[in-house]
């Protein structure tokens, strides 16, 4: 192998962890970040609650590891809490959509029966005004036969 290309396969090598060790902390920070906001919600804390604590849980084991100086699987760990914290926004994220969908469906339903009461009540009212009619038609008969 020549002098050269070792001296690539090195630094790639070095970089590579270099960069698993610097998105670490960003993940850790965004997990975070994510915990935080969730925490802050009552319900998102009730729904996502399974979710919320797996981060944890792998936070505190990345923690654990990186003590140890198992900073590659610190890192990994630390990526494992980021994706769970995830799940229970996306889980959070969902029962809130849910919910204005069950509104939405709630007001649809009120409206498609203020539209049908409607339509019933100009239905009547034309059905008034052509028996309306018809007897102004009649007395229009009956005066005019004198």
């Amino acid at each position: 192998m020549a002098p050269w290309r070792a001296s690539v396969l090195l630094a790639f090598a070095v970089g590579s962890g270099t960069a698993l060790a610097l998105a670490a902390p960003d993940a850790r920070k965004q997990t975070l970040t994510i915990l935080d906001a969730l925490t802050k919600r009552p319900e998102a804390r009730r729904i996502a609650s399974d979710s919320l604590q797996k981060s944890r849980d792998a936070l505190r084991r990345a923690e654990q590891m990186r003590a140890s100086g198992d900073h590659k699987h610190g890192a990994m760990l630390e990526q494992t809490a980021l994706e769970w914290a995830t799940a229970a926004e996306l889980l959070d994220r969902t029962a809130r959509s849910e919910k204005e969908l069950f509104q939405l469906q709630s007001k649809t339903t009120e409206l498609e029966t203020k539209v049908f009461r409607a339509q019933a009540l100009v239905e009547q009212t034309v059905a008034r005004r052509a028996r309306a009619e018809e007897a102004v038609r009649k007395l229009d008969e009956k005066g005019a036969k004198p």
